[in-house]
């Protein structure tokens, strides 16, 4: 009985992978650095305004859905940033399984 080896080769990036490639990296990069500034300017913004004669300061965490807002911008960064290493370590082995894992993530 003879056995006969596949000769499997190593599937070339062509130039459609390449460009889907780097759109999902400069997408998540733009998705990163939008998250990171929302959740900054939140954190930092500090206003104060005068009526009658009356100063009232505004901040962040005096409203609970500005705290809810701050804190889910804060989330966003970290899973998007994750998300963006994770782009960059599985870029040589990417497969359907981790495109879906990926599609996943991004729900």
């Amino acid at each position: 009985m003879e056995i006969k080896e596949a000769n499997v080769r190593a599937k070339a990036p062509n130039k459609t992978d390449k460009f889907v490639l780097a759109t999902q990296i400069c997408l998540r990069i733009a998705a990163t650095a939008t998250a990171m500034a929302a959740a900054w300017v939140i954190f930092t913004a500090n206003q104060t305004v005068e009526v009658l004669g009356m100063s009232f300061d505004a901040r962040y965490s005096y409203s609970p859905a500005f705290k809810f807002f701050a804190y889910a911008n804060a989330i966003a960064f970290g899973f998007s940033l994750m998300s963006l290493f994770f782009m960059f370590f599985a870029r040589h082995a990417l497969t359907a399984t981790i495109y879906f894992f990926f599609f996943l993530h991004d729900l």
